[in-house]
């Protein structure tokens, strides 16, 4: 493994409702405790803005902006497998990100960012479960962005190379152009496209395991299964080796009706994440008939599948959990806690008493957070 992350030190600025705000941060368990609206999920937002450049809870980074400041600012001392650094982003309206590494100023988001470093769940991410395929195939591409290098760059030419071939699809269906305008789009989404089919086919495989594993620590009960549902379904039975060739021959033989549609109707944008778990003979889709219990459940058996990927290839990222001890019954509570606290760093928000204490009573350091105040 190699190695893991660690967060020595926040510094925030005009966050939310944080005017300022500076904290030391110890490795292992912490807990952010204080009632509702004191400023405990702002700095969460505030570490991931540090550590990936965006933020958690909105795509929209002047949101995050206290009202009446003109920027946000946000320091924090990082370690890492490669060593410890100093990173800073600053954000305001209509002049965007700036960023730094040790003072020296970053070229770009992609150079600065620090992936892999940290793994959230907030109460939204019930919808890498429960939500539409996209919400679950952002939650998988996510992990692969910071696990597998170049995942990402392949990921974002599909992207335009589809964009450009539904463009062109339009048209033709308009008739302002023919198939001409279509045929060139297709060798690079084919060619992207196979090498995002076949990291999601490998990163689904590793995951099995520890899905189900997990599903049952956390008391979610055996058999929990997740598994890639490829678009074309066709798709499950082709080699590695011939996705390519699969996908350039379907949009091939789909060109006249996907001008009629206007759109490229299959392909890896359509992909989906099944989770379900076998009872008896039967396996039962979580996705649709799962509790909210069962999916919640699912969530942080993904979540920590995930952070088990990445430990293994970029160093154990650092844990957010957001609000979740409340939601669970205290025997779940107890099999999370006993699993997160004392694994690498895992921050924990709360506004429940009982779970900041039952957190504490594994080893955890409870911050009390008050009207914008900090104290140990």
């Amino acid at each position: 493994m190699p190695g893991a992350w660690v967060a020595t030190r926040l510094d925030v600025s005009d966050v939310r409702s944080w005017s300022r705000a500076s904290v030391d941060l110890p490795e292992g368990g912490i807990v952010l405790s204080g009632p509702n609206g004191a400023g405990k999920t702002s700095l969460v937002e505030a570490l991931v803005l540090a550590c990936l450049g965006v933020s958690c809870r909105t795509s929209r980074e002047a949101e995050a902006i206290r009202t009446g400041a003109p920027a946000l600012h946000v320091g924090l001392d990082l370690r890492g497998p490669g060593g410890t650094a100093r990173r800073e982003i600053g954000f305001a309206p209509r002049q965007g990100r700036r960023l730094s590494l040790d003072g020296e100023p970053a070229r770009s988001l992609s150079d600065w960012r620090a992936d892999g470093s940290v793994l959230v769940f907030l109460p939204e991410e019930l919808r890498a479960v429960k939500g539409p395929p996209a919400a679950r195939r952002r939650h998988l591409d996510r992990l692969l962005e910071a696990a597998e290098h170049g995942y990402a760059e392949d990921l974002a030419a599909y992207a335009a190379a589809l964009a450009q071939r539904n463009a062109a699809l339009r048209h033709a269906r308009a008739g302002r152009s023919g198939l001409g305008g279509v045929i060139p789009w297709e060798a690079p989404i084919a060619q992207h496209g196979a090498r995002v089919v076949t990291a999601r086919r490998a990163a689904m495989a590793a995951l099995r395991a520890p899905f189900a594993s997990w599903l049952e620590e956390l008391g979610g009960g055996p058999g929990g299964e997740i598994a890639l549902e490829p678009s074309p379904s066709s798709l499950a039975d082709v080699p590695d080796s011939d996705v390519q060739a699969a996908l350039a021959e379907r949009m091939e033989s789909s060109r006249e009706r996907e001008v009629a549609a206007a759109m490229t109707l299959a392909g890896p944008h359509r992909d989906d994440v099944f989770v379900g778990q076998r009872r008896g003979d039967d396996t039962v889709d979580l996705r649709r008939v799962g509790s909210q219990g069962e999916q919640r459940t699912a969530v942080l058996a993904m979540l920590m599948a995930h952070r088990a990927h990445l430990g293994a290839r970029a160093g154990l990222p650092i844990l957010v959990l957001d609000d979740v001890l409340s939601e669970l019954d205290p025997q779940r509570r107890g099999r999370l806690l006993d699993a997160v606290v004392g694994e690498g760093q895992c921050i924990l928000t709360t506004a429940d008493p009982a779970s900041a204490q039952a957190a504490a009573d594994r080893g955890a350091r409870v911050l009390v957070v008050r009207e914008g105040l900090l104290a140990a």
